[in-house]
């Protein structure tokens, strides 16, 4: 005789209808917070790139130092020197003898230093722009110019600010009329720190030595320079 077990009861569990566990609780940060750490990252990115080209900027100017490893120009003929030398010779000779001779008994002055780099130029390197008669006259009575007012606007009361102040506007307004010459900047400094002081409140000093001096440099110059033979002086008046 058979006995019926009962069956046991089979359960169906549908996963589909598995409840889902609670999700951990989420930390909300404060949009405070959240922007403080993006604004640092920002900072951080922005220093990376300002330090990047700080140190750029470093290795480029120190690589100038290094030059552009030109050529430097070839020796001139003998020549050239011997006629430099006769140039500077006369032209120094002839505004120093106005100076001695005719000048300096009536407590004037026809001979300052801005002339020996003045005859540098104009007999040693008679081609170059600076050694042309705009640059040369222009650049004397700008220097000179600046040195006096300067004097009287500044230097009085300041004497190493008048110094600085009356050689670098002379060295910008000679390159703005295009009158660049190097002795001009001494010139200014001479005008400046003048003893003793010349009549109309030191302004004499434009028309003597400054004007006075480089029309006798000027003179020598075109006698000099035209009779070397390779020499041809002015390339350009004006």
């Amino acid at each position: 005789m058979t006995t019926n077990s009962p069956k046991p009861a089979i359960s169906i569990i549908d996963i589909n209808h598995q409840e889902e566990a609670p999700p951990p609780d989420l930390i909300e940060v404060p949009s405070e917070t959240l922007d403080k750490i993006e604004n640092v990252e920002e900072t951080d990115k922005t220093s990376s790139l300002i330090v990047n080209k700080c140190w750029k900027l470093i290795r480029t100017y120190v690589r100038k130092f290094h030059g552009l490893h030109e050529e430097r120009p070839k020796r001139l003929p003998w020549q050239e020197y011997l006629w430099t030398f006769i140039g500077a010779l006369c032209g120094i000779a002839a505004v120093a003898f106005f100076h001695f001779r005719l000048i300096e008994r009536r407590q004037l002055s026809f001979l300052i230093g801005s002339f020996g780099a003045s005859a540098a130029i104009v007999f040693g390197a008679p081609r170059t722009p600076l050694a042309q008669p705009r640059s040369l006259i222009g650049g004397h009575i700008i220097g000179a110019t600046c040195g006096c007012v300067v004097r009287l606007a500044v230097y009085q009361f300041e004497k190493s600010m008048g110094c600085a102040i009356a050689v670098a506007t002379t060295i910008v307004l000679t390159q703005l009329t295009e009158t660049t010459h190097p002795p001009a900047g001494a010139t200014a400094l001479i005008a400046v720190t003048a003893r003793p002081i010349l009549p109309w409140a030191n302004f004499q000093f434009i028309l003597m030595p400054a004007l006075s001096g480089a029309c006798t440099m000027l003179l020598v110059a075109l006698i000099v320079n035209n009779m070397a033979p390779k020499r041809v002086y002015p390339t350009y008046w004006w």
